[in-house]
């Protein structure tokens, strides 16, 4: 099989869709997991102790699950049109690692922003 010099559209639509879509999966579950720690151990998540379990715990558990789905999909749909593949990564600064962190730090900010304010009300 011969490279694509182009890639046809849908194939870009599907790898934008699934990466969207593990970005915002991402986002939404650990929201959801969250609140309900907050509704469930309303005291327990005010501790800095439990903060950190959670986002070093369960922030990286949730965007491993999401967006390493997300990578084998594009690995599937590189190697079915020709493509370069992504796994196994080229090392440590990679795009796909580094979007990782990039949005690791993004969320575990905004998850921190949600918890000062917790703290502060306290």
């Amino acid at each position: 099989m011969t490279p694509l010099t182009t890639a046809p559209p849908y194939l870009i639509d599907e790898i934008a869709l699934i990466d969207v879509l593990a970005l915002f999966l991402s986002v939404g579950t650990v929201s959801i997991l969250w609140n309900v720690l907050k509704k469930l151990f309303p005291d327990e998540v005010k501790d800095f102790q439990f903060f950190l379990t959670f986002i070093i715990v369960v922030v990286p558990f949730v965007m491993l699950v999401y967006f390493g789905l997300a990578v084998i999909n594009y690995d599937a749909v590189a190697t079915r049109s020709g493509w370069p593949e992504v796994l196994p990564f080229n090392g440590l600064l990679s795009p796909p690692l580094v979007g990782s962190a990039v949005f690791y730090i993004g969320q575990t900010v905004w998850l921190w922003w949600g918890w000062r304010k917790l703290r502060i009300a306290q």
